[in-house]
Order: structure tokens, then sequence, then C-alpha cells
């Protein structure tokens, strides 16, 4: 009796590990696909402050900040082989780096 119920609890096991793999891969799509999405969300910014040729509203210590900051998250994710933190604060360390140029190139203010 006892082998028999080890059995069937062995089964609720696999069952559940098995859905709570496929959760974790629904997540992981969806965490990669935000990583790439929301950096693009900046990307209207850097095209009004280049294509317009000002920053006026555009605070540039704001944005230094935020900078620094994708720094330490850049620093983890290497420190940690995260490739979801470094994908994305990879990406956002670009865009911000271009807002801060167009910042200091067009007027931001400090």
């Amino acid at each position: 009796m006892t082998r028999y119920r080890r059995h069937i609890h062995s089964k609720k096991q696999r069952v559940l590990v098995a859905k709570k793999v496929a959760n974790a891969r629904l997540v992981d799509r969806m965490t990669y696909m935000a990583a790439i999405l929301e950096p693009l969300v900046t990307v209207p910014q850097v095209y009004v402050i280049f294509h317009d040729h000002t920053a006026a509203g555009v605070s540039i210590s704001a944005w230094v900040g935020y900078e620094i900051l994708t720094f330490v998250w850049l620093w983890y994710g290497f420190v940690h082989k995260e490739r979801v933190i470094l994908l994305y604060q990879g990406l956002f360390a670009i865009l911000q780096a271009a807002v801060i140029v167009g910042a200091i190139s067009f007027g931001g203010k400090f």
C-alpha cells in the first residue's frame, strides 16, 4: 500500500513541476519582450531632441542619474550572468546616452 501511494504522489509532483516549467517559460518570453520593448519607449524622446534640435524641458541631471543607476544594473547582470538584465539595461544605456548627449548639445538644463 505504501508503494502505491508513493507512486501517486510522485505523479502529482511531476504534473506540478511541468506546470511550473511552462509558466516559467511564458514569464521568460514576456520578460525578454519587455526588455526589448520598454527601452523603445525612450526613442521618441531621442527623436524629438535630435529632430527639433531642442532639449527644452529635459533634465540632464535626471538622465545622468538614470545612466549611473543603469550601470549598477549592468554590473549586477554581469556578476549574476542575467541575460535579460544585460539586454534591457544595455539598450537603456545606449538610449539614455543619446538623450544626455542631445540634451547637452541642444540646451537641456541641469
